[in-house]
């Protein structure tokens, strides 16, 4: 049950980084001038949307088919640490500084799967 509330997890918000999605769901809007990682890397293409709503479906699947938990859980950790890392590096360079909330608990969303992972692991799931 783990794998699947975190993969509809990781849909929900790839959905709502979707870019028919209006921005307001994700964000406050940026001063003039300031910039942000997560809006650069957004710029380059729908990554955001990509990376979780992939993760989420396979995280989704493993759930379904109870097997496949490490490798979906480890997926997850890439995407939840990138994202929270490039929050928190946006929130250092913007002035005035910007909460990093929304930064930790990604961070921290990215060690719970790592967690995960591990019991997976030990619990001898593949």
């Amino acid at each position: 049950m783990t794998a699947a509330t975190a993969g509809i997890m990781n849909v929900t918000v790839g959905a709502l980084y979707l870019p028919s999605m209006p921005e307001e769901l994700v964000r406050r809007p940026l001063q003039p001038g300031q910039v942000s990682a997560v809006v650069y890397i957004e710029n380059i293409g729908p990554l955001w949307s990509v990376m979780f709503i992939i993760t989420g479906v396979v995280l989704i699947m493993a759930a379904m088919r109870r097997r496949g938990f490490i490798p979906a859980h480890l997926g997850a950790v890439f995407v939840w640490a990138f994202y929270g890392a490039a929050i928190l590096f946006s929130a250092f360079l913007t002035q005035p500084p910007v909460p990093v909330v929304a930064g930790a608990i990604a961070s921290f969303t990215a060690l719970v799967h790592l967690a995960v992972a591990r019991g997976c692991a030990e619990r001898g799931m593949r």
